[in-house]
């Protein structure tokens, strides 16, 4: 600290020094403090993930031919998840790319019609010169002494001149900046066509995993047929999912809830949007199979279509289980909790806040299911609850 700083500080009142002393020494824990809480948090989150991840193979363990098909299965879908993120994140640099290349063009139409313009103001300031120039009579004219105004058209003349000149490499730099501007959009148009090139193929390898994953479903089912009953399976399928979120609130119960000033979920009844646009194709408590009903609803829509989140939220569960394909669990505090089954593609990952109407994943059929949609449940303190009358 500098001499000037500390005869500044020594000339301060003694209460005023005391004030900014204590305020110094009460910052500098509450700034570490809260350092180390996000760092506990990340912590805790991997923790939880790891967990989960653990949680999550043995809620999935089979025996024999259903195992083996089931890990195919599970493979595959984990394998249609990642090319869906990369065909969406190349999709958005195409979109960038897209209207990079939109701006570039408008700026250079700007450039040429600045060049056209100055050019038609060129030719008409040469015109001039070339006619006071030759017409040797008007020029002596103009700069005879005894003119009333010879003075004044001299300058005017050397003003034309140098308004020439200028005009001239206005021009010239105008034009360096448009071959510029053109190098930049070739490039981008280069660039973007790659992409276009490494969508097509990501696009590609999808639909030879939807065949293959497509025989897999097939024999799946024919096991499954043979050997045991359907309603045992989905029996067996509400089971693993209750376990499963049983634990994910012991999980989540140390972590700070932070849902700041947003909503209660349960003042939300009535108010939330749909996660998927499209119509209700299997309702709350119809009949699955057997005496085995849904829990949700199934909202169908094509494969690929975002899914958003209801309400805000923190993701507790984003992976694969057995029965409901890549499923996605939020926890919106108060014991509320929304899943969102069968997608396609992951786009949230467990410990993310969302926000309402956030796209967390793509619509799809992961699991054993025949529409293509998002399964759709909320729960209060683990029971299941019709989602209909909470939708607008």
């Amino acid at each position: 600290m500098s001499r000037c700083c500390l005869a500044m500080i020594c000339r301060l009142p003694m209460r005023l020094l005391f004030l900014l002393l204590l305020l110094v020494s009460c910052t500098a824990p509450l700034l570490a403090q809260e350092d180390t809480d996000e760092a506990a948090i990340a912590a805790q989150l991997e923790d939880i993930k790891t967990r989960l991840e653990t949680l999550k193979d043995q809620l999935n363990q089979a025996t024999g031919e259903e195992a083996k098909l089931l890990q195919e299965l599970e493979a595959q879908d984990q394998m249609i998840n990642q090319q869906g993120r990369q065909i969406r994140d190349t999709q958005a640099k195409i979109t960038t790319a897209e209207q990079q290349i939109e701006v570039l063009g408008r700026e250079i139409q700007l450039k040429n019609d600045s060049i056209s313009e100055q050019k038609q103001q060129m030719a008409e300031l040469l015109r001039l010169h070339i006619f006071i120039n030759h017409d040797r009579i008007l020029k002596m004219m103009l700069l005879n002494p005894s003119t009333r105004h010879a003075e004044v058209t001299q300058h005017q003349i050397k003003y034309l001149q140098h308004k020439l000149y200028e005009l001239i490499e206005n021009i010239a730099v105008q034009i360096k900046q448009l071959e510029q501007y053109q190098q930049q959009i070739t490039d981008q148009k280069t660039a973007l066509e790659q992409e276009q090139q490494k969508l097509n193929a990501e696009q590609d390898a999808m639909v030879a995993q939807k065949q293959q994953r497509a025989l897999v479903l097939a024999s799946l089912r024919d096991t499954i047929q043979a050997y045991q009953d359907e309603n045992q399976i989905l029996e067996a399928d509400s089971q693993r999912l209750n376990q499963l979120l049983l634990q994910i609130t012991q999980y989540l119960d140390d972590l700070p809830e932070n849902l700041g000033e947003n909503t209660s979920f349960a003042r939300l009844k009535g108010q939330l949007q749909q996660p998927l646009d499209g119509n209700i194709i299997r309702s709350y408590r119809s009949l699955r199979a057997g005496y085995s009903r849904w829990d949700g609803v199934v909202i169908g829509n094509e494969a690929g279509t975002e899914v958003t989140a209801t309400a805000y939220g923190r993701v507790a569960f984003a992976d694969w289980l057995r029965g409901y394909g890549l499923l996605i669990v939020i926890d919106h505090g108060d014991d509320y909790m929304t899943l969102y089954g069968h997608n396609e593609s992951l786009l949230a990952e467990v410990g993310d806040w969302v926000q309402a109407d956030q796209v967390i994943a793509t619509a799809g059929n992961s699991g054993n299911i025949d529409p293509a949609g998002v399964y759709f449940e909320i729960r209060q303190a683990a029971d299941p609850t019709n989602p209909v009358p909470w939708f607008k």
